[in-house]
């Protein structure tokens, strides 16, 4: 891969993108945007100036899962109840996963008709990402101290797939995946939204591989157990509102050259 390099007096040392660099228009210095050079075919980018964006992506898909079985509604489940919680015993109703889709254009202003796909074309490093969800029923009101995280994964299936069409956890990947630590979770109250900072590992592969295939969410990467089954309830048990609710999960993300 080619560089934007500088002779330190021993040796050819590459500039990162992000560092100041300056040159003189004949009257003052300036900071360019990007340095290309000409390859004999096209101009290639060998620096690019440190230039964030920051987009919100509303989800516009959303479906639940139970083992071999999707929910009949949009909202977003994770984690798992029984008919005797929160105390032991009773009929297990089965492990939930969620799987969410951000295709739709940035709700952003001023990028209302970029995709986060074709933000990423143009910024293809991811800084920083956030997942907004709002919690509305089921389980604790609030959640107890617990040790249960909350895990968000690749969906290994297009987006504009229908969520009905496949039996979810046979496309569950956990490469890159993202884990929202208990600390977040504790205290989460019904009618009430958390805003998760998604970890800094893997994240550009992570959002990258979501710009054009679905995602998961779940307290599980495997083992659902189906409704029926034996199992126990989960602390962080939740529904949340989905793609069709008035407040949908939010993927925001800053991204650079």
């Amino acid at each position: 891969m080619v560089a934007l390099k500088y002779y330190n007096g021993s040796s050819w040392v590459a500039i990162p993108n992000g560092t100041k660099v300056q040159y003189y228009t004949g009257s003052a210095f300036t900071q360019p945007k990007h340095v290309k050079y000409w390859d004999g075919d096209s101009w290639e980018t060998v620096w690019s100036k440190s230039d964030p964006l920051t987009l919100a992506f509303t989800c516009n898909g959303s479906q639940g899962w139970r083992n071999n079985a999707w929910r009949t509604d949009g909202n977003v489940r994770f984690g798992a109840w029984t008919s005797n919680a929160p105390s032991a015993g009773g009929t297990f109703y089965g492990d939930n996963l969620s799987v969410l889709e951000f295709s739709a254009d940035s709700t952003t202003g001023g990028h209302t008709s970029t995709s986060l796909a074709e933000a990423l074309a143009v910024r293809p490093n991811v800084t920083s990402a956030t997942l907004y969800i709002y919690r509305e029923a089921a389980g604790y009101g609030t959640i107890p101290s617990t040790s249960e995280t909350l895990l968000v994964g690749q969906q290994n299936k297009a987006n504009g797939t229908s969520m009905s069409s496949y039996n979810a956890g046979d496309f569950v990947q956990t490469t890159n995946m993202q884990t929202i630590p208990a600390s977040d979770l504790i205290g989460w109250n019904h009618n009430a939204a958390k805003t998760f900072d998604l970890p800094s590992s893997g994240l550009t592969d992570f959002i990258t591989h979501v710009s054009t295939k679905q995602m998961w969410v779940s307290e599980l990467s495997t083992g659902w157990v189906a409704n029926g089954g034996s199992g126990s309830f989960s602390q962080i048990y939740s529904v949340a509102n989905g793609s069709g609710d008035s407040n949908p999960p939010v993927l925001t993300v800053t991204l650079d050259y």
